[in-house]
């Protein structure tokens, strides 16, 4: 009989730990590839290292958690009727008491890999999670972002192969930084939070027109976009003293002065308090 292929969880493992009443345990778990439909993923992660990856060849995803199984419990499911695959912990586990038994970076982690051949919509929420996140190359339709306590980094190393319609970040004391934006190929851009402050660094270029909505408080937010791009920056609450340099406000809003001639455009939407908002229209 031939191995169970379509099985979930290939292997755990107990890790004892001395202190306390903690009781780590590993578990590797992975999924074979049987088509290339669209499919909705969630991910759920409390505290410690988070990274994920693409993963090309015949497995739809693969990972590998480490986590107290005193305070939270594993998921690796997938409904294969609604095309839903639900890893990490289980949401009823991502509150105050996980994250802090896990949040040490040399306690929880969760390493993750997802077939770059299949579309997704990726809702990641990474409670205490310091994060490095890999989505150059895969087929991201829709990327929910909720972080807690820490931060991380994401790149879109290489161009995202599908269209993405929103990319929504919700971020509260962490800080987070945005690399090659402009690859991920995303219509609208939907910011909140970022106690820490939020970076957004676009890159050498732009996919398409992007809106990004920012609403961000105490930390600010820093923007990078490549000057082949026009761009405009629309006040929806005074922002004080702000003057992005390189721009020239007209009839309330703030354009760059290739704003008519460039192909590519991305306006933003601001709402700032106690942080501010900075704009840098640079060379590649």
């Amino acid at each position: 009989m031939r191995p169970a292929t379509l099985s979930l969880a290939l292997t755990a493992a107990f890790v004892p730990m001395a202190a306390g009443a903690q009781q780590w345990r590993t578990i590797e778990s992975a999924r074979q590839l049987t088509n290339t439909a669209p499919a909705t993923v969630n991910v759920s992660f409390a505290g410690g290292k988070f990274e994920l990856r693409p993963l090309p060849g015949p497995l739809l995803y693969q990972m590998q958690l480490h986590y107290d199984e005193q305070v939270a419990d594993a998921v690796h499911e997938f409904d294969a009727g609604n095309h839903r695959l639900t890893l990490g912990m289980s949401h009823a586990n991502m509150g105050w008491r996980a994250l802090r038994a896990m949040k040490d970076n040399e306690g929880g982690r969760m390493t993750l890999g997802l077939n770059p051949s299949v579309p997704i919509d990726l809702d990641l929420e990474l409670g205490g999670a310091q994060a490095e996140v890999e989505l150059g190359g895969m087929r991201v339709k829709n990327l929910k972002l909720k972080i807690g306590l820490a931060g991380g980094r994401f790149s879109f190393s290489s161009p995202n192969q599908a269209e993405m319609e929103k990319l929504s970040l919700d971020v509260g004391l962490g800080g987070v930084e945005f690399e090659n934006l402009g690859n991920a190929n995303a219509a609208e851009i939907d910011v909140n939070g970022g106690m820490d402050g939020i970076n957004l660094d676009f890159g050498d270029s732009v996919m398409r027109n992007v809106t990004i909505n920012a609403d961000v408080a105490f930390g600010g937010l820093k923007i990078r976009i490549p000057n082949s791009v026009g761009v405009t920056i629309r006040e929806e609450t005074k922002l004080g003293s702000f003057k992005p340099q390189g721009f020239t406000k007209v009839n309330g809003a703030w354009f760059t002065p290739n704003w008519n001639q460039a192909s590519k455009h991305v306006t933003i939407v601001a709402n700032t308090a106690m942080g501010g908002l900075e704009v840098e229209h640079a060379a590649p």
